[in-house]
């Protein structure tokens, strides 16, 4: 696992931990005119964000969202495997992260209870069978259901079983409420280390935020602020795309390991590396494009850059880690 600093990650250090990074590749490069290339290519999509499938969308009132987006985020990691794993909801078949959130609303049909903490906290291995029954089995069942239980006591304790607690704490402001997350919830305190220094990514906080923010829109109720200070959320996807493209360049070594589908182990300098430069060449994306014109966040244009990275054209694998942190 990755070694934790002890202070709190926040988000103004991503970029600045990340830059130190870049500074000292030594297993993967950018290919900056594959950068420039790319983001013109961007600048003709006419949509650079988008939202979720409706049938993925969870409306209920903004204490009920705020739950059932900590719930889904904390959940919401490594769903990569070879057996495959596949939910039937609403008519459709669902794999991998939208299996996930679908397990969940299905869940949540069944037993409201399932948006308050103390359900959370008090449930067994036979509840995480029950919420994700499908064709196979979601990956990493034992992880799942400790974060779950650990989530679940968090809120109670600190935030008497209401997310929307916390968040009213920042004034709805995004970087507080990553914070937030960072500090009393460890499984999304989400940083590494990379020449003895400090290396921060909180993707898993950071998705929360903005889907908290899109559900909460979508039910016509008030968004959160600041959401211009999220960077993209550092995955498996992302790095991928940015291969295809040729943005991202690795060495040899590593570009072997990722094709024969072995595992980048978590908190090598390989998958630390990986990672940080998949928030920095975003963040070179998102510049071109606001050069170009186009008004776009990094946390927007992180919905098309994971869209992109789905589709059948991008053949090459993504890099395979065991982490709860994506």
């Amino acid at each position: 696992m990755n070694d934790k600093p002890t202070e709190v990650p926040t988000v103004a250090a991503i970029l600045p931990s990340v830059e130190r990074v870049v500074q000292r590749l030594q297993h993967v490069s950018i290919d900056e005119v594959a950068v420039a290339r790319f983001a013109r290519e961007l600048n003709e999509t006419p949509q650079l964000s988008g939202p979720e499938d409706d049938a993925l969308l969870f409306r209920g009132p903004r204490e009920s969202c705020a739950n059932f987006c900590l719930l889904c985020d904390a959940l919401n990691f490594c769903f990569w495997s070879d057996q495959g794993w596949e939910l039937e909801f609403a008519g459709k078949l669902w794999t991998r992260t939208h299996a996930m959130i679908a397990g969940v609303l299905r869940a949540i049909d069944q037993d409201p209870n399932w948006l308050t903490a103390d359900r959370w906290r008090d449930a067994t291995m036979s509840d995480v069978e029950t919420i994700f029954a499908g064709r196979g089995s979601i990956p990493f069942p034992d992880e799942r259901l400790r974060i779950m239980n650990e989530t679940g006591r968090v809120l109670c304790d600190r935030f008497d079983g209401q997310f929307a607690h916390a968040v009213d704490r920042t004034d709805q402001d995004a970087s507080g409420i990553v914070e937030i997350l960072a500090r009393d919830f460890p499984s999304f305190r989400d940083a590494a280390t990379h020449s003895g220094e400090s290396v921060v990514f909180l993707k898993r906080a950071q998705i929360c935020v903005a889907d908290l923010h899109r559900t909460l829109t979508a039910n016509g109720l008030s968004g959160l602020r600041g959401l211009e200070s999220l960077t993209v959320f550092a995955d498996y996807r992302l790095p991928q795309l940015f291969r295809h493209v040729g943005a991202l360049v690795l060495n040899p070594q590593l570009a072997a390991t990722v094709d024969q589908e072995l595992e980048v182990a978590n908190g090598s300098t390989e998958e630390v590396e990986l990672r940080a430069v998949t928030i920095w060449i975003a963040d070179q994306l998102v510049r071109e494009l606001r050069r170009m014109g186009r008004s776009v966040d990094a946390w927007e244009l992180d919905y098309t850059l994971w869209l992109k990275a789905r589709s059948p054209e991008v053949r090459v694998p993504h890099h395979r880690t065991v982490s709860i942190f994506y």
